[in-house]
């Protein structure tokens, strides 16, 4: 889902407000699923079946599984949550500042140009 909708993502990055409102990865990921669904359930492309974002985001920074989804892996581990010893009840009990956000966005979007790039890699790399 991740890379069909990289154009989006970038989109989004350049002109946040018009896409999200009020700033958070939370808000970009529920805007960015609900367009990619609607391209699957309208027949636009295919459902992506091997999405690894979720997983390459937890193994870059250290959590053992990536069930939060990564979202909120990339919220906690911005706002200094240990990824090893997270314990997700205070994760989702914290307050969480505008500027808060707006770091774990930068995160997010470092995060989308070295999972792009090492896709392509490795799928320019022959066997």
């Amino acid at each position: 889902m991740v890379l069909e909708c990289y154009k989006l993502f970038k989109d989004i990055e350049k002109r946040p407000g018009m896409f999200i409102g009020e700033l958070s990865l939370d808000r970009i990921n529920l805007f960015v699923t609900g367009y990619y669904t609607a391209l699957i359930e309208n027949n636009l492309i295919a459902e992506s079946k091997n999405e690894s974002f979720f997983d390459w985001t937890a193994q870059k920074l250290g959590y053992y599984e990536s069930t939060a989804g990564w979202a909120n892996m990339i919220l906690a581990y911005s706002l200094g949550f240990d990824p090893k010893e997270i314990i997700w009840e205070d994760f989702f009990a914290r307050q969480i500042a505008k500027e808060e956000h707006i770091q774990s966005i930068k995160l997010f979007y470092e995060l989308l140009e070295e999972f792009k790039n090492e896709m392509s890699e490795e799928n320019n790399t022959t066997p």
